[in-house]
């Protein structure tokens, strides 16, 4: 095939057509290289003449815009060609992101004129992309110093630099691309007379050797963690170590709040900092600093991605539940969609929410490459959730990328109805929650034979068992995976279902040829083998026991004192001498000392809800006791608010997680609706008890009904 030229402008217009699938309007592809759609349409006619070189055609349609079609190998061969094309001349936003990696990695002033030889243009064009750049570095918190016979410098914290670098490299790569990228470009000879092209020089911010290690380094902690970290946040940690290590190599120091440190020292996170630590000390001789590891844990603290029911089911999170119950009203009580009850919703929005409330509290942005398609298609849903956190987290401004996975989770349980029935299909995103959720909702609205569709993230795909589905999807490339699989758009598109549903329909006629057909289950649902009978009946036996300990130990005590300590005292001496608990003084103290950490009081109530899991603890207890009169407490929020009703909960420290579900669905119980905490408020014992009773009696037959669709 010909060499041909492209220019700079054609040759970011057909990165952008070549990385989608749908169609991109010109007005779009004006927005994303910064000029007037004239330009673009002149620029599409050398565009088509080469795609003509390629096999592949420019479909046109007025009113909805322009799209690459032809054959995925050709595709893929111009892809190839363009990423090894021999660079002659940036765009603009290349020549900014150019400048700011030299800016950013640089401790000293760099002169205009030096970075107009490096880029080929005029001192004048320089000096407009700094205006450019200048913009973005005040997102990041740093500022750019200009002097004349001085050069341009970034002056900022150490902290917000290395977090400009990540997000540079998070806004260029993909997750699923970016160690690809890198690992290719390690391997690739420079080329003296070439151009170094911007995605080449980003991969540059960080040494490659070294961030392979780390990357090494990273997956065998990984492993220890208690949860998966998401795909994108654990790229997002791996950028940040190496940094971190090639800056400590230069001398550079990060500060962090000493009052701050001392309350991640406390976390779990803070352990495999540690360990992570150590490693990179061992790995690359340096010394690894407090404040390094307290921004370690910062990372990993905001990096969760759980098992959805393991993240909604700590007692930890339940500021995270009040808030993701508020989310829920509010945008209930403006679309009248029955949300309160959506269980799934509220669990995704827990798991979401943790995380995320956390890196926006840290100023750790979130890479979100579905934005611009989500604002286009949910635009009126965007806009009401931005109005939403506004009201439920005042005065914390939250990033769009943030406001649109939540709008992922919302559109999920908005389109969401479906059938069950036969078909098992494996869902794979970048990090196995938000977009596989849309994506799992839009198969099932689409294939209602669908009966199961598991959600994995890039990382878990290599321990899922391919035979075990009919079809695997993904809505990213999966470069590794020989297997088969249709990539897909998260919003699935009518091509795509017809695409599946063939597929599915040609597999369904091999596997009649192939296998016998088991008899199906009838309408009483019956156990298909020993195992699944024991598992049910294990985990009804352990629902029964938990909810026969809570109703057999609850009450509701009007109690004589005016101190919430005096109330816990005598409510712990009560159950240790029902043996539901032993040494109560020392539960006492577990409580209190909980509440010192993050307050306990429930945001514009008058309850709070003390709660902890200790080995004094013998059996699952909630109870309720009524103050002589109000009292101000901290309350979860950080807020001070006026309780008169403390709602005590005690777990085992060992509870199995069938009682840990329990418990959890209790706390989320209290603030359901409006309605739920005036009853808790308010009413007494008999009203409570049954309420109680009747909603665990529906909530485990949920369960044990709910079999197969993890």
């Amino acid at each position: 095939m010909n060499q041909v030229f492209i220019s700079a402008r054609e040759r970011k217009i057909l990165q952008l057509l070549l990385e989608s699938d749908d169609y991109y309007t010109v007005k779009g592809i004006a927005q994303e290289l910064e000029v007037s759609e004239r330009t673009v349409h002149r620029d599409l006619v050398g565009v088509e003449d080469i795609l003509t070189q390629y096999d592949l055609i420019l479909q046109k349609k007025a009113g909805v815009g322009v799209q690459i079609d032809g054959q995925e190998s050709s595709r893929a061969e111009l892809k190839s060609y363009l990423v090894d094309l021999t660079i002659t001349e940036y765009t603009q936003q290349e020549r900014v992101t150019l400048i700011l990696c030299k800016l950013l990695e640089s401790a000293d002033p760099i002169k205009l004129v030096g970075l107009a030889n490096d880029l080929k243009v005029t001192v004048a064009t320089v000096s407009h992309d700094l205006d450019k750049a200048e913009e973005w570095l005040e997102k990041m918190q740093l500022s750019l110093i200009r002097k004349r016979g001085y050069g341009v410098q970034v002056v900022g914290a150490e902290a917000l630099k290395r977090h400009a670098m990540s997000s540079l490299l998070a806004l260029e790569f993909n997750d699923s691309d970016f160690f690809t990228l890198l690992k290719k470009s390690i391997q690739k000879k420079s080329q003296a007379t070439a151009l170094q092209s911007a995605s080449e020089r980003l991969l540059g911010l960080v040494d490659r050797t070294k961030l392979l290690k780390v990357e090494t380094i990273v997956d065998d902690v990984n492993n220890e963690l208690p949860y998966m970290i998401a795909d994108s946040a654990y790229i997002g940690l791996i950028v940040h170590l190496t940094l971190a290590v090639e800056r400590i190599q230069k001398g550079e120091k990060i500060e962090i709040d000493e009052e701050y440190l001392s309350t991640l020292v406390n976390t779990k996170e803070f352990g495999f900092a540690r360990i992570i630590g150590t490693k990179l000390e061992e790995s690359f001789n340096v010394l690894i600093p407090e404040a390094e590891i307290g921004y370690i844990t910062m990372h990993l603290r905001g990096a969760k991605l759980r098992n959805t029911g393991d993240y909604y089911l700590e007692e930890t999170n339940y500021p995270i539940l009040v808030k993701a119950k508020e989310l829920i009203r509010y945008v209930d009580n403006h679309l009248n969609a029955g949300l309160a009850t959506n269980e799934s919703l509220l669990e995704g929005l827990v798991t979401h929410l943790g995380p995320a409330t956390h890196r926006v509290r840290q100023n750790m942005n979130i890479h979100n490459p579905l934005l611009t398609k989500i604002k286009a298609d949910y635009a009126d849903l965007f806009q009401l959730l931005e109005e939403a956190l506004k009201q439920t987290f005042p005065g914390i401004p939250i990033p769009d990328e943030e406001v649109g996975f939540l709008v992922l989770h919302f559109g999920s349980a908005l389109e969401g109805r479906f059938q069950h029935n036969e078909v098992n299909i494996l869902a794979v995103c970048s990090s196995g929650i938000g977009t596989s959720k849309m994506l799992a909702t839009r198969l099932k609205q689409e294939l209602p034979e669908i009966q199961t569709i598991k959600s994995a993230s890039l990382f878990e795909l290599q321990d899922e068992d391919p035979e075990s589905y009919d079809l695997i999807v993904s809505t990213i490339p999966l470069p590794d995976y020989e297997g088969e699989y249709i990539k897909v758009n998260p919003f699935l598109t009518e091509e795509e279902a017809t695409r599946i549903r063939s597929t599915l329909q040609k597999k369904s006629m091999m596997k009649k040829r192939s296998t016998v057909e088991k008899p199906k289950k009838d309408k009483e649902s019956l156990f298909i083998s020993n195992d699944e009978a024991n598992i049910w009946f294990s985990k009804a036996g352990i629902y029964s026991t938990t909810v026969s300990s809570v109703l057999e130990l609850f009450r509701v005590n009007q109690s004589e004192h005016k101190k919430v300590e005096k109330l816990l005292e005598e409510e712990c001496m009560r159950l240790e001498k029902l043996n539901a608990i032993s040494h109560s003084s020392e539960v006492k103290g577990a409580l209190l000392k909980r509440e010192a950490i993050s307050g306990v009081g429930i945001p514009e109530t008058s309850l709070a809800l003390f709660h902890t899991r200790t080995p004094e603890v013998k059996k699952s207890v909630f109870t309720i006791g009524r103050l002589m009169e109000p009292i101000q407490r901290k309350a979860m929020d950080g807020s001070l608010i006026e309780i008169d009703t403390v709602l005590l909960q005690l777990a085992p420290e060992d509870s199995p997680v069938e009682s840990t579900e329990i418990m959890s669905y209790i706390s989320s119980l209290i603030i359901e609706s409006n309605e739920s905490i005036a009853l808790f408020s308010e009413s007494n014992q008999e009203s409570i008890g049954l309420y109680l009773a009747n909603k665990m009696k529906s909530y485990v037959e949920k369960l044990l009904g709910f079999k197969g669709d993890d």
